[in-house]
């Protein structure tokens, strides 16, 4: 179950970038110039300060994208994030969840204002699990989880590294754990989450080891498309469709079982002003949203549209192995 819990995990941060550098991409960046950051050592706590100011998104409302701003009163007060230090660590509470730590490297102890990267540490019945220095470095080809404390910006970003968008291993990345949890029916909904996580790496290795632990028989691969035994059954998972630039993709995936084949599509799209009025509400599924207003989606990051993707849990969980018994 651990891990699962960080196959889960590594899948929550998707957030723009787009040169090989891994800067953020300074139409979707968030303009940070507004925040007045200061740290309280006597009391452990990071006070973040607003002034009043606005921000532009991509604005859903009553079925619509529009780009637009929205004003934020920097009257409302200020947010007190805790953290702590431990020898070259720094762990800080968001929202002064005590029970999420999120633990980082390579600023100073001394000053804590820097960047910081996240070493994919987490924290299950009080005791902190952390990944081995290999699983570090084959993560950090692809990305790294930063977060900078200075005078004027407390945020914690994704920067994808160049190797991250020339992937396309995809039978060997996260998506294949899901899959087979999926068709084990492993987990407690039918969703196997986005086919996004096609694009994450996982190693090798990784994917050896779980597949002898569900004694799985590979019985062909290619970097689109596998061929395997589990519970007695025969599967075959393609990637039929592809069209990928940068964090913008298009995906259909097919995962057949004797006579029956499901199948499934799915869009991603960094939202830009450029692009924000193309956008349609037609399966959108998932999304990078800044803030909620009662009648409005602000929007800053990506959204991913699907295509048959109700009918493709139901058709997923029909050929699973433990279906009808």
């Amino acid at each position: 179950m651990k891990r699962y819990f960080y196959l889960l995990a590594s899948t929550l941060f998707f957030f723009a970038c787009t040169d090989d550098k891994g800067t953020s991409s300074p139409e979707n960046s968030e303009n940070t110039e507004y925040q007045q950051v200061s740290i309280d050592k006597a009391n452990r706590s990071i006070l973040v300060d607003y002034d009043t100011h606005t921000e532009e998104y991509c604005i859903l409302e009553q079925g619509s994208f529009n780009w637009g701003a929205v004003s934020y009163d920097g009257s409302l007060g200020y947010d007190v994030t805790p953290y702590e230090i431990h020898g070259d660590t720094l762990v800080v509470f968001f929202n002064g969840m005590t029970d999420d730590p999120h633990y980082y490297l390579g600023g100073s102890t001394e000053k804590i204002y820097g960047k910081w990267k996240n070493i994919n540490c987490y924290k299950d019945q009080d005791k902190t699990y952390c990944q081995s220095q290999t699983e570090r470095d084959f993560r950090e080809q692809y990305e790294e989880l930063i977060l900078t404390i200075s005078e004027n910006k407390f945020q914690e970003e994704t920067v994808y590294k160049p190797a991250y968008f020339k992937f396309d291993d995809y039978m060997n990345s996260v998506y294949l754990p899901y899959l087979y949890s999926a068709l084990r029916n492993d987990f407690a909904y039918s969703t196997i989450e986005t086919i996004g996580t096609l694009f994450i790496p996982e190693q090798e290795s990784d994917i050896k080891s779980i597949e002898n632990a569900l004694d799985i028989e590979v019985l062909e691969q290619t970097k689109t498309a596998k061929k395997f035994k589990l519970e007695g059954k025969t599967y075959d998972v393609k990637v039929t469709d592809i069209e990928r630039d940068s964090l913008d993709y298009k995906v259909a995936i097919s995962v057949k079982s004797g006579d029956k084949e499901c199948t499934y599509e799915e869009r991603q799209v960094n939202i830009t002003k450029k692009n924000c009025k193309d956008q349609t509400t037609e399966g959108l599924q998932d999304y990078d949203a800044d803030r909620v207003f009662n009648e409005e989606l602000a929007i800053r990051g990506t959204i991913v549209n699907t295509k048959g993707l109700e009918e493709f849990d139901k058709c997923i969980n029909e050929i699973s192995v433990y279906y009808g018994r």
